[in-house]
């Protein structure tokens, strides 16, 4: 909610949902009314919200589709939507891996997906376009994509989000040609580990910058785990 409530002031809003509705105004919860720091949502810059399973192909480009429908353009693209359970130890993976598989998935291939889809359906033709509105995609991954921490079962969501950041710098250079930036940021846990609002700050920043191809930890971290 932080995040669009931020990029509110700036940009309209098309916001993936997939069973759950977020908790903030949109046309499908216009009534609500959420008010902080004296400022409330007005109706003009409320989320759209759009439905969809971004492990479906078919979700995928219907989301795209609706969103260029309704904005005619896309600008910035934030992959957030993860699955960040943790699904035990590699030496259980005998007993099965439906919920690893589901999770890189999830989290590292279904973002590089949208991000194609944008591209084939806007960013594709439009060179000057997206170079005079710096257009970018941004992923959220994690610390554990870059730090390895034992003993709590999380080696599928660490590899899911590493292979995030490897991908984000591949796409980074596929995109360069486009004249599209790509970028990833690495938050510890928020808001008990570092702040909500370090993470929406350095998700602005990399909107406004010209950087390409970075992997950019956002942590309070003074030592650093094994690598």
């Amino acid at each position: 909610m932080a995040l669009c409530e931020t990029l509110a002031k700036t940009h309209h809003i098309a916001a993936v949902y997939h069973r759950k509705l977020p908790m903030f105004p949109s046309q499908l919860r216009h009534s609500i009314q959420f008010e902080r720091n004296g400022e409330q949502w007005g109706s003009a810059n409320i989320p759209f919200c759009v439905q969809g399973d971004l492990t479906r192909t078919e979700d995928i480009r219907r989301v795209v589709e609706v969103t260029l429908a309704r904005f005619g353009r896309v600008d910035v693209l934030i992959n957030s939507a993860a699955d960040t359970h943790f699904h035990g130890k590699l030496l259980e993976l005998s007993f099965g891996s439906t919920e690893a598989e589901s999770q890189l998935l999830t989290n590292c291939i279904a973002p590089m997906q949208l991000a194609s889809a944008v591209f084939q359906e806007s960013w594709k033709h439009e060179r000057a376009a997206n170079r005079e509105s710096n257009r970018c995609v941004i992923n959220v991954s994690s610390v554990s994509g870059l730090y390895v921490y034992p003993s709590i079962g999380q080696a599928f969501y660490s590899a899911s989000k590493a292979a995030l950041n490897f991908l984000t710098r591949h796409l980074a250079g596929e995109l360069a040609d486009y004249c599209v930036r790509v970028n990833a940021i690495c938050p510890a846990r928020f808001p008990d580990s570092v702040s909500t609002e370090k993470v929406v700050s350095q998700v602005m920043q990399l909107i406004a910058s010209r950087v390409t191809g970075e992997v950019v930890e956002v942590s309070n971290r003074s030592e650093t785990p094994s690598v």
